[in-house]
């Protein structure tokens, strides 16, 4: 596996916010199994009143919101390749 790129502050500080975030990510259990549901205001939030940004609130939301919608469609995708 190739070495990670650099990555200036403000991306580290992105990614490792989000990957953190999604820790708090509520999951939807049914008799097929468990399946993430997209993140809320509340575990981005509950992320942010411990650990403050320098980003505006409002940019924190769109980044997170974007990286999560990114990641659920790879989990979705990576699902399709399976059943193949």
């Amino acid at each position: 596996m190739p070495d990670e790129p650099p990555t200036d502050p403000m991306t580290a500080h992105l990614l490792n916010s989000f990957r953190n975030v999604c820790r708090g990510r509520r999951f939807i259990t049914t008799m097929a199994g468990a399946f993430p549901l997209p993140l809320s205001a509340r575990e981005i939030n509950d992320w942010l009143e411990a650990h403050p940004s320098p980003m505006s609130r409002r940019e924190m939301d769109q980044v997170m919101f974007a990286l999560d919608e990114v990641s659920l469609n790879n989990d979705e995708d990576d699902e399709d390749d399976e059943e193949d």
